[in-house]
């Protein structure tokens, strides 16, 4: 009996000794979660980060008619960005420069439309949007995608002046082009940032009713401030009276 005993004490005694080493001692460290258990978190963007301008329309790979309306959101220095569209030699077919909403910490909106005359074929372009530093006059804040201007041909087109030509106060713009329209008639008006009209011209196309050529001169008033100014080309519906087939290109006029 006496050597039972003490036999089932030393079992005993072994499993103990056993537990113990396995549990580890009770004071040390807990174990690290693995990475598998950890919740999963992001980090806030930086402000670098955050874009400073944006494309809200149209939208990547999309397909356009000339002239076509690009629009978005900014918070750039002084509110100033620019717009155009480059094809794949490297040649920019339209630029245009805008003003957003608000910028220089506050973010504002921004339109602008792009007209110029469109290929026999559908034409890729990249659709680009950005500012320039004020350190260097470097492009900053770029934001780009692929867009394709189809070879629809709209019912005016200006071939002169083209996106960004720059002229001096007083000069002579030649306005030439091509039109499709009733009785052939157009008007040319030089508008300003708000819009208003500073100078206009009544231009007859070759033909009436089929595309054909137009070609006129028009003079830049002598005071004009310098800055940019939209060349639009556009007809009177015959119906009401109406604005319509608007073409819009902008100039700059330096002092």
């Amino acid at each position: 009996m006496v050597i039972r005993s003490l036999h089932t004490l030393a079992v005993v005694a072994v499993v103990l000794a056993v537990t113990a080493c396995a549990s580890g001692p009770a004071s040390g460290p807990d174990p690290s979660p693995s990475p598998a258990s950890q919740p999963a978190t992001s980090a806030a963007p930086t402000s670098s980060e955050v874009p400073q301008i944006s494309i809200g329309s149209p939208v990547a790979d999309a397909t356009v008619s000339v002239p076509f309306t690009v629009s978005g959101e900014a918070n750039t220095f002084e509110a100033a960005l620019t717009v155009d569209a480059v094809d794949e030699s490297g040649m920019v077919a339209c630029v245009r420069h805008l003003t957003a909403t608000s910028g220089s910490g506050t973010p504002g909106t921004w339109e602008g439309t792009l007209a110029f005359p469109p290929e026999e074929d559908a034409l890729p372009v990249m659709l680009r949007a950005y500012t320039h530093s004020a350190k260097d006059g470097s492009i900053i804040d770029l934001v780009e995608f692929p867009i394709t201007i189809a070879p629809d041909r709209p019912a005016i087109i200006l071939t002169s002046p083209t996106c960004g030509q720059v002229y001096e106060p007083g000069g002579l713009i030649l306005v030439t082009g091509t039109a499709n329209l009733f009785e052939a008639a157009l008007t040319v008006d030089v508008r300003d940032a708000s819009g208003s009209t500073i100078a206009t011209l009544q231009v007859t196309a070759d033909e009436c009713c089929v595309e054909s050529n137009f070609s006129s001169r028009l003079t830049l008033p002598a005071d004009i401030p310098p800055g940019f100014y939209d060349l639009v080309a556009y007809s009177l519906s015959a119906k009401d009276g109406s604005v319509e087939n608007e073409f819009p290109v902008q100039i700059e006029v330096r002092g």
